[in-house]
């Protein structure tokens, strides 16, 4: 297994749980791919209100990068300033 997918499963496992006690937003949060390749991908996160367009705000670890991503996929994703980060599909 990539360490990717170990970071994603850790983020996924710990982040929800210390997300109840803790007052702060979640460690993680779902993204669904708006579009797909040959196109730039396109992310969508918190409701549709954070979008992130590869080569722009979007960064893909090597393992979602391998991937090839359809349209209404999943996955787990950080937000860091005005960038998001796609870990890997769930």
């Amino acid at each position: 297994m990539a360490y990717e997918t170990k970071l994603a499963e850790a983020i996924m496992k710990h982040g929800g749980r210390r997300a109840k006690k803790s007052p702060y937003a979640a460690a993680w949060y779902e993204a669904v791919c708006e579009q797909e390749r040959p196109q730039p991908l396109i992310f969508s996160a918190v409701d549709g209100n954070v979008r992130a367009e590869e080569g722009v705000n979007l960064t893909l670890t090597a393992t979602a990068a391998a991937r090839d991503w359809k349209k209404g996929e999943r996955a787990a994703a950080i937000l860091s300033g005005g960038g998001l980060l796609i870990l890997d599909r769930i």
